[in-house]
């Protein structure tokens, strides 16, 4: 099947690619299906829900190879219209009937003629359509990491400084620049810091802390970091002045079982 971009259209924040075949019918992939739905993993969740449906969907769907925005080919599950609307139609995401509408309409416009078909590009024009498609998709990542940073603050645990450091982090990341803002917070020190300065393990300090009931607001505060062993953010302690003082007085005065 030898098939062409129709057109771009942004559904919320995702910018929707429309392929068309040399018989005039428009074709959308399985992951801009899953992304538009807002699946936390577009590719597999649609899978899932096209096994669960095969009968009514195999029909309506294909695979075909397409090119990327990197100019590889890359193998891709497609759907026509009545494929698109039957995923709707099972879908039990909160936007599924905003996108059967907006899909609707969007294939009306097409085809009375009110939204034009891209046809034969320049080269320059190619090339700005897939600048556009790659900026969509970094606003995208984009857009679901500040959301899990968001997320975040749901954590009961974590101090008011954690907390506006969060926010700082969100905005940083939705408008990718540095802010110079940041909350004011005494010198800490991580677990790992006052570990090797007292020749024992960052997982003997946090033992420490926990049984003489130091990870309090006089002694520290608990933050987000990144963990070591996978690219996650993991609760951590970071402990003030008072809170080292505290912990080597306990080391020294041989206290430590």
């Amino acid at each position: 099947m030898n098939l062409t971009l129709a057109t771009q259209n942004q559904f919320n924040s995702v910018l929707c690619d429309f392929w068309q075949n040399e018989k005039g019918e428009i074709f959308m992939t399985r992951d801009q299906i899953g992304q538009a739905l807002e699946y936390s993993d577009p590719r597999t969740a649609i899978a899932k829900l096209h096994e669960r449906h095969a009968k009514r969907i195999d029909p309506f769907s294909t695979v075909t190879k397409l090119t990327t925005v990197d100019g590889r080919q890359r193998e891709a599950v497609i759907y026509n219209a009545k494929g698109i609307y039957e995923i709707c139609r099972w879908s039990k995401q909160p936007k599924a009937d905003a996108f059967y509408d907006w899909v609707y309409d969007l294939l009306e416009n097409l085809r009375n003629g009110e939204l034009l078909v891209l046809k034969s590009q320049s080269v320059d024009t190619e090339l700005e359509i897939k600048r556009m498609r790659a900026e969509a998709m970094l606003n995208n990542s984009r857009t679901r990491q500040a959301k899990l940073i968001l997320d975040m603050q749901k954590n009961k645990i974590l101090s008011p400084v954690a907390v506006e450091l969060l926010q700082v982090n969100v905005l940083e990341v939705l408008s990718d620049q540095t802010i110079d803002y940041r909350p004011e917070v005494k010198k800490t020190y991580t677990a790992s810091d006052i570990g090797s300065e007292l020749g024992i393990s960052p997982q003997k300090v946090g033992s420490i802390a926990n049984k003489h009931n130091l990870k309090t607001d006089e002694y520290g505060y608990f933050a987000l970091d990144k963990s070591p062993y996978s690219n996650k953010q993991v609760e951590s302690f970071r402990y003030y002045e008072k809170g080292r003082q505290k912990i080597q007085e306990i080391v020294q005065g041989k206290l430590v079982n």
